[in-house]
């Protein structure tokens, strides 16, 4: 497919160093970024010099103490259009390191994977569109407008490092979440909403548990109710056309605080996927009315629920220039049509999304892969998303 790019096309493509390229994402994944702890800092600096290097204006904005979010902002013409680029520093934790093949945080090669916590998820693919932006930059390619990279930290915890970012003036007419996608153009991802219910009972010494209120079988009520609710949503109509159904898990359960003593509160998680076009008031309206049924029906049921996080949904047009364009670009690298999919997580996409930018999913490596144990990528995908990256830059910014 290398047959449809244009000479300069062509020369930017042959340009990119793939031992760079790889090099790059290696010495990323060797700087330790797990959250938690949360220390982004020293992997925010490393790469505030390499922009710094390339003549991007670069901040490092506060965001949590210690943990900044990185801004470099390429311009090389007065055009108002511009690509932001949106990726995350911090990774879920290593685990237990004796249960890798490799060192954790090694980067190392091994039978055409890079290996290590992040490579995945995502710093292949911040290292990829670093690469392509420095390649066009080394060949004094000028584009119609500007680059922005936005780099956060805390996504794997409070995913609102890029709406702060935004928050503070920065926009864009197209985006790139570089998460893994596995070179698949995604346009949309579910939103989530969790929430702590907290069940009240009374304690008494088990011997004579008539003479208090069991939070455990109260709650118990509630987990079948739930379970109830989930499946309603699978073979629900209520269906996103990429995204399928909404769903419902509880994630944790606590209850009781001695073998002989009956418990009075039990909490649990409750974790709701929510699909485009729903609305968390809704959403939340039909969890109490679910526990007001249960109040109803037992008086002695009391409880609690708190929502405690909340993510919104995120949707782009499968009509949009931006998507076309990327798809091609996809196709002209991999020489596969790349289908229109949906992302199984939840990403920083939805603050695009929310303020009006069009965006995409797009980055190597399969999310399946993402925060396990030997977590890694193929060595060809990387450089593939390099190229890929570099046509959506000359592309969309044009070449004057």
């Amino acid at each position: 497919m290398l047959n449809s790019l244009t000479p300069i096309e062509k020369k930017v493509i042959s340009s990119i160093s793939e031992d760079k390229v790889i090099n790059l994402a290696q010495k990323m994944i060797q700087i330790d970024s797990q959250n938690p702890p949360g220390n982004e800092k020293e992997l925010a600096e490393f790469i505030y010099d390499i922009l710094s290097d390339l003549g991007l204006k670069v901040k490092l904005l506060d965001f949590l103490p210690n943990r900044p979010n990185l801004v470099g902002l390429y311009e090389s013409n007065v055009s108002k259009k511009s690509l932001l680029f949106d990726g995350h520093l911090d990774t879920v934790p290593i685990g237990n390191p004796t249960l890798w093949n490799v060192e954790p945080l090694g980067g190392v090669v091994k039978e055409g994977n890079l290996y290590g916590r992040g490579s995945v998820d995502m710093k292949s693919s911040i290292s990829a569109f670093i690469c392509a932006l420095k390649t066009i930059i080394d060949l004094n390619i000028t584009l119609d407008g500007k680059v922005i990279i936005v780099l956060t930290s805390d996504e794997e915890i409070s995913g609102l490092g890029t709406k702060k970012v935004l928050e503070k003036g920065y926009y864009a007419n197209a985006a790139i979440v570089g998460e893994p996608s596995d070179l698949e153009v995604n346009i949309a991802h579910k939103g989530v909403a969790r929430w702590k219910l907290t069940v009240f009972g009374k304690s008494t010494h088990a011997s004579t548990p008539e003479e208090g209120i069991n939070a455990i079988y109260k709650m118990a009520k509630v987990l079948i109710k739930l379970e109830e609710l989930h499946n309603t949503y699978i073979s629900s109509e209520k269906r996103h056309r990429i995204l399928g159904t909404p769903t419902l898990n509880v994630g944790i359960i606590k209850g009781g605080i001695k073998d002989n003593i009956v418990p009075d509160i039990c909490e649990i998680t409750i974790d709701r996927r929510l699909i485009p076009g729903e609305k968390l008031n809704d959403v939340e309206e039909e969890l109490k009315s679910m526990l007001s049924k249960i109040s109803f029906q037992d008086p002695k049921f009391k409880y609690e629920l708190s929502l405690y996080h909340i993510h919104n949904p995120a949707e782009t047009s499968p009509n949009e220039y931006f998507v076309k364009l990327s798809k091609k670009a996809v196709k002209d690298i991999t020489g596969k049509e790349s289908t229109i999919e949906g992302f199984v997580a939840t990403t920083e996409m939805s603050h695009l999304t929310e303020v009006g930018i069009p965006s995409i999913i797009l980055g190597c490596g399969n999310i399946k892969m993402a925060h396990t144990i030997n977590e890694n990528v193929p060595v060809k995908q990387i450089i593939d998303l390099t190229k890929i990256y570099a046509l959506i830059i000359l592309r969309y910014l044009g070449k004057i």
